[in-house]
């Protein structure tokens, strides 16, 4: 199992900070073009919001704007979606996985978990955690499979089980509590330990991994 210090070493940047799609204007504003839909769709402009990435380990709040898509046919519109968007959410994929992370390895509970990084400290609020455990876990076993698949591909022809000579059980303080699914809870952490120590063993960016498994 990697440390806390290594999996934040693993966890610098962001995707969009890597690349990754996304091209970054000289105000800072991440822009992610996306690809055209299909014939006869056409560029419609941007959506904008609000996205907290990670920068050399610190947490920064940019503006996003994704690409809006406009299908003269139908009159129907769409926007491309970034990999490590997940969905309404105001913070990437890379930051929700770490702010579960503790919570779920940990044996402190959420009221007392001690981050990876201080960086994370002042950031998603306890009821929010919750809320991104609760759909997490709903797409666990896809997010398990994503990430075993990404895995898979990068250490070939070596089996993925080298990456993890001690096995993926779940510690058993993440067990003994009370999860309305815990089977769910229990393959969302699966999916994180191969996740962060995937990363920390192939020495590459989570973000990466993570937006390799997310193509999948």
């Amino acid at each position: 199992m990697p440390t806390d210090e290594q999996i934040a070493e693993a966890c610098l940047d962001s995707l969009a900070l890597l690349g990754g799609g996304y091209v970054i204007d000289d105000d800072g504003v991440l822009e992610y073009p996306g690809e055209r839909p299909g014939a006869g769709w056409h560029i419609h402009g941007w959506l904008e919001r609000w996205l907290w990435v990670i920068s050399n380990g610190v947490l920064e709040r940019r503006r996003l704007r994704k690409r809006r898509w406009f299908c003269v046919s139908t009159g129907a519109t769409c926007h491309s979606r970034p990999p490590d968007n997940w969905g309404s959410t105001h913070f990437c994929w890379l930051l929700i996985l770490l702010k579960l992370w503790p919570w779920l390895n940990g044996g402190a509970g959420l009221h007392n978990t001690a981050e990876v990084s201080h960086a994370l400290d002042d950031h998603g609020c306890r009821r929010t955690l919750q809320r991104w455990l609760r759909r997490a876990s709903s797409d666990a076993l896809e997010i398990q499979q994503a990430i075993r698949r990404a895995l898979i591909e990068r250490c070939e022809p070596r089996p993925v089980e080298h990456l993890f000579p001690k096995g993926l059980s779940p510690p058993e303080s993440l067990m003994r509590r009370r999860w309305r699914d815990p089977e769910s809870v229990e393959r969302l952490h699966r999916a994180l330990v191969m996740l962060f120590a995937g990363a920390v063993e192939l020495d590459i960016p989570t973000a990466v991994l993570l937006a390799e498994a997310r193509g999948r």
